[in-house]
């Protein structure tokens, strides 16, 4: 298959640029040459009629005065006429004569041209006419053309003759010559400077699609984050950078969207599995459970009283196991929403009641603050409590003595946030990655199951939100995003 060339939109531009520039050039030196030729030849014709008009008179007055018998023939006034016409340097005078009615040569610069009759065009124009006539015309054995005049002689309607005179045009083509060389030149300087120009222009318009042509081949489905090329332009190039950047956002929005749906598909088909197994372990540990419950519990009320520390040490591990197994079967629940519509104000003031019901135990301050204006949100209640009371207990058993943790509640865009900021060490660098992972725990052994936050961050998710952290030395903030409803309005 025969390969086409292929240009840029540069190269188009510049090389229709330059014929334009180019077909200006010649059509403007053309224009202007052809004005100025015509002009030249308009001087040199009132140069000549000036000059015929000045003898024109005396001339006429010694043809009568030699007709008349007032002088003689012989005399030659009409001789002096063409030898002053001939010796004349500006214009240069190349030949000059007089005819009489029949065009007979009555009087000449050239000696061997006398007595010669002229039925040339002109001679007989002027013979016949009544006007100044003049003309471009070559002459034998001279490089430059010669500018040929008549003028009729006449008095009261009756011709006595034609006065016929050439001059030089060797100063007029010297001056067009001079002429042309500075249209060449100035065509010249006009072509390049408005290429030159054209250049710029098409860089200018080409650089911003190279750089756009440049980030488009740079996106690809492992990597939107290509960066936008910068807008330079407010016009359709401006609006193309404009619009390629909306696109690039939607499709980044797009890939975000699919990649936590597919997170989201991964970790609620995990959660199913494990939620599947969790729910038949805790079922099967309940059973013995009651069994070692009810046996410790008459056990209690019939050992020594030196032996009671050993069975108040059972019971608490028993305690433990209950709460582990309580914990597990919220997991394996927590698959489901019932969802509401509640008033943000509402939910928050139950939220801060609960949390501080659940704090007195701990040695720490709660501090709540509620920045969101009241809007309406679709949620489950008691599931997002729970996600609160899980938070709050992790902050509490952070912070050292007394400190203060704090609930704040707050619109962000079409999100209703809630942030828990406590005041501890913060989370270890190499503990960050897995904080949300089942059965992880930072906390000493027996302290922590690890469910809580996988449990919060699963709810959170099924309410299409989102769970983050900042952590740094003395101060932990988890966040928690939940979207708005579609069309609601808050104050």
């Amino acid at each position: 298959m025969e390969k086409r060339l292929s240009f840029g939109i540069k190269t188009k531009f510049i090389v229709v640029s330059s014929l334009i520039m180019a077909l200006s050039s010649v059509t403007w030196g053309g224009w202007f040459w052809y004005k100025e030729s015509g002009h030249i030849l308009q001087r040199m014709e009132s140069e000549g009629r000036l000059l015929l008009t000045s003898i024109e008179a005396p001339i006429i007055d010694a043809i009568l005065y030699e007709k008349i018998g007032v002088v003689e023939e012989n005399v030659g006034l009409l001789d002096n006429f063409i030898e002053q016409l001939a010796a004349r340097r500006e214009p240069r005078v190349i030949y000059a004569f007089i005819t009489d009615g029949t065009g007979r040569a009555i009087a000449h610069s050239n000696l061997d041209m006398f007595g010669r009759t002229y039925r040339d065009p002109l001679t007989l124009s002027a013979l016949s006419g009544h006007d100044f006539t003049g003309r471009k015309a070559r002459q034998a054995g001279m490089d430059a053309p010669v500018f040929d005049m008549a003028m009729p002689l006449r008095i009261a309607g009756k011709s006595w003759g034609a006065l016929r005179v050439g001059i030089s045009m060797a100063a007029s083509q010297a001056e067009q010559e001079r002429l042309k060389r500075e249209i060449l030149l100035f065509s010249g300087l006009f072509f390049l400077v408005g290429n030159a120009i054209f250049y710029v222009v098409g860089l200018t318009m080409s650089r911003p699609l190279k750089e756009l042509s440049a980030a488009m081949v740079g996106v690809n489905y492992r990597s939107l984050d290509v960066p936008a090329p910068p807008r330079r332009r407010t016009d359709e190039i401006g609006q193309l950078q404009d619009s390629f950047n909306e696109m690039l956002g939607r499709l980044k929005k797009t890939e975000q969207e699919r990649q936590r749906a597919v997170a989201q598909l991964i970790q609620n088909e995990r959660m199913a599995t494990i939620g599947k197994i969790v729910a038949g372990v805790a079922h099967e540990i309940n059973n013995p459970l009651m069994v070692m419950s009810t046996s410790l519990f008459h056990l209690e009320r019939k050992v020594p009283q030196e032996l009671g520390r050993y069975v108040e040490t059972h019971k608490e591990g028993m305690q433990r196991i209950e709460t582990i197994v309580r914990q597990l079967s919220d997991f394996s629940r927590a698959g489901t929403l019932d969802l509401q519509r509640v008033p943000s104000s509402v939910f928050f003031k139950e939220t801060a009641g609960f949390a501080g019901m659940a704090l007195k135990r701990h040695d720490v301050r709660l501090v709540s603050r509620d920045l969101a204006p009241e809007t309406m949100l679709a949620i489950d209640k008691g599931k997002l409590h729970q996600v609160v009371l899980n938070l709050l207990l992790n902050a509490s058993d952070a912070s050292p003595a007394g400190a203060a943790v704090e609930l704040t509640a707050c619109l962000e865009g079409t999100n209703y946030c809630l942030a828990v900021r406590d005041g501890g060490e913060g989370i270890a660098p190499e503990h960050r990655g897995r904080i949300f992972e089942i059965f992880f725990t930072t906390k000493p052994g027996g302290e922590g199951s690890g469910i809580g936050l996988a449990i919060s961050k699963s709810i959170v998710e099924m309410h299409r939100g989102e769970i983050s952290f900042e952590s740094r030395p003395g101060e932990t903030t988890f966040l928690v995003r939940i979207p708005l409803p579609e069309g609601t309005e808050h104050g």
